[in-house]
């Protein structure tokens, strides 16, 4: 909840012109990468995690992102077109840019370190933007609210499955 209203308040401040400040992953979302699109949500049967799933729209690489519960349901309503019956978290972020006139310009999933992603919110409002750090469930939720563009940073399919895989070639498939 309160990582929540973090994002809600960084928002907030960033659409009435406040300076946001990098995040851990220190990347900037200037040069976007990879366009993808949300291909869907799965279930790891594992570890019992939500999963989205990230696909290049100009290839055939996917990026699995563990999420949780929530922000897997905030992502899965607006594929689906389904609203709420009250507004969630990513609802109420938009509708608080929306009244500032404000947009998502892009979201860029920047990072990977030990098996945590990074992202950024790209936000525009009268030719300005700033950037936000955020978690990728959170960013992705909120793009797909926008119909903004999802970029991946360039070279962060492989680093993902050199992780998954701990480097080792010979036990990629």
């Amino acid at each position: 909840m309160r990582r929540r209203l973090t994002l809600v308040t960084a928002l907030l401040l960033c659409a009435v012109g406040a300076t946001c400040q990098r995040g851990a992953d220190g990347a900037s979302a200037a040069a976007p990468g990879i366009e993808v699109r949300v291909r869907g949500i799965a279930l790891d049967q594992r570890s019992e995690s939500p999963v989205v799933i990230l696909e290049e729209l100009r290839g055939s690489r996917k990026l699995p992102i563990w999420i949780g519960y929530p922000e897997a349901s905030a992502i899965a309503s607006e594929l689906e077109s389904v609203a709420p019956p009250r507004p969630n978290t990513h609802d109420l972020a938009k509708r608080l840019v929306d009244g500032l006139e404000g947009t998502v310009a892009r979201v860029v999933v920047t990072d990977l370190s030990g098996g945590v992603y990074y992202a950024r919110i790209v936000l525009a409002r009268n030719g300005r933007s700033v950037e936000v750090d955020a978690r990728p469930s959170d960013a992705i939720a909120l793009a797909l609210r926008f119909r903004a563009p999802l970029f991946v940073q360039e070279g962060l399919f492989e680093r993902a499955l050199e992780e998954a895989v701990g480097g080792d070639e010979e036990q990629r498939i």
